[in-house]
């Protein structure tokens, strides 16, 4: 055989191999990255308005606090020709409002939910003529109570306490209202809904639906000593707060919740929580099913699940539970707050450490069997609680949004996976 006849077969065998390896990258590229936007760009894209304005909206504007030993408080930060408000009245709440004002009420009956962006807030009536408006309405109330409960002594029936708040235009371009929901999702409104600014002040304002805060009142608070130290506490007669760069000095101590999700994110990555836990909802039944129930299975994990993450934690082994629907799992605060503490009392048999030093000492001594979360906690609380819970709007179940290897089939054995 001649040296020539050799190198050239072998050059032959080196470039049909380089093909060959170009001719795979190639075809995995165009079915992960190029395909799927095809045949449906949902799969690599939010999956809806709900889960855009829940990370753009509403993460970056509401404020927790990160102060050890305070009670969490939940703080919006409202801008005007921004954050969209409703007034909304119940059967025991009432608002009233100078005439020019009115119009943003949403009274008893009315067909649609009435939103806005101009910076107005709820706050106890102050001047004479709402006072006297807020006293008319109350003794309107009572006496038609009293027109249907004739027999309440008889019936045991106690008469209700009203609540009635006065509506009013809020100086300036910011404001900061109590938080209202449970941190984890937040008021969504998809029909029924007028918004009364004349043009649209925002693009996520043109949505089909949108996120909206509900009656705020001014978050106020009240400074004081106590051994010799700062301290501050929420009191709605104390004093407001000046701007956001106060809310988030150091004597108060807010993160905005985008910060904390990307803290919490960290967190989950220098104390190897994905060692052991995955963050990927399989097309097997016992991850489809585990996740979601038998009648509704989970669908499985897509990639714009992940599409805010800086890190995909696909795990190494699971050794825990995965943790891609623990928001929808496990949404209570106080079950996160027990597991991290000692994961036994929740987990009968868990092998999971404690994690203690998410928590400090009670300096109030009140704590007998806990100690005080802080700021790691409410971080990788924060974190968790975003696993699961913005697949689809709150007025959808989360599991029946898209599911385009369809997971019922798959179970019922009508179609093999993927």
């Amino acid at each position: 055989m001649s040296k020539h006849g050799f190198f050239h077969r072998l050059d032959a065998s080196a470039i049909l191999t380089v093909i060959g390896i170009l001719l795979l990258f190639s075809t995995a590229v165009i079915i992960t990255l190029i395909l799927p936007r095809h045949i449906d760009p949902t799969w690599t894209q939010p999956t809806n308005a709900y889960q855009v304005q829940m990370y753009t909206v509403a993460d970056p504007n509401m404020y927790i606090s990160s102060a050890s030993g305070k009670d969490r408080q939940l703080v919006y930060h409202l801008k005007a020709d921004f954050s969209l408000l409703a007034f909304q009245e119940t059967d025991f709440f009432r608002i009233v409002a100078p005439d020019d004002l009115d119009k943003y009420i949403t009274h008893q009956g009315d067909p649609k939910l009435k939103l806005t962006s101009q910076l107005l807030m709820l706050r106890v009536p102050e001047d004479a003529d709402m006072k006297s408006k807020a006293d008319k309405v109350r003794s309107e109330l009572d006496e038609k109570w009293e027109a249907e409960h004739r027999d309440s002594e008889k019936e045991k029936v106690i008469k209700p306490d009203y609540s009635i708040l006065e509506l009013y235009a809020v100086k300036g371009n910011e404001a900061f209202s109590v938080g209202s929901t449970d941190g984890i999702i937040e008021n969504w409104v998809d029909k029924d809904f007028v918004i009364l600014d004349e043009t649209p002040k925002q693009e996520y304002h043109r949505d089909p639906g949108v996120i909206y805060i509900s009656n705020p009142i001014e978050y106020r608070i009240l400074r004081y000593t106590q051994n010799r130290k700062e301290n501050w506490r929420y009191d709605p007669t104390g004093k407001k707060i000046a701007n956001l760069e106060e809310l988030k000095s150091h004597s108060l101590g807010f993160l905005s919740r985008h910060d904390l999700i990307r803290m919490g994110e960290h967190i989950y990555a220098i104390e190897g929580c994905w060692y052991c836990h995955s963050d990927q909802t399989r097309t097997m039944v016992q991850d489809v099913v585990l996740n979601g129930s038998d009648s509704y299975p989970a669908p499985p994990s897509s990639p714009n699940e992940y599409i805010y993450d800086t890190i995909t934690f696909l795990s190494t082994r699971r050794i825990g539970p995965d943790i891609s629907r623990v928001g929808i799992k496990r949404p209570s605060r106080d079950w996160h707050r027990s597991h991290f503490w000692s994961p036994k009392t929740e987990s009968v048999g868990s092998i999971m450490p404690s994690f203690r030093h998410f928590f400090d000492d009670d300096p109030r001594g009140t704590e007998k069997s806990m100690s005080l979360p802080n700021v790691r906690f409410e971080a990788i609380f924060q974190y968790l609680m975003t696993k699961g819970t913005r697949i689809t709007p709150p007025t959808q179940a989360w599991w029946l949004g898209k599911d385009p290897v369809r997971t019922i089939d798959i179970i019922e054995g009508r179609k093999t996976p993927p």
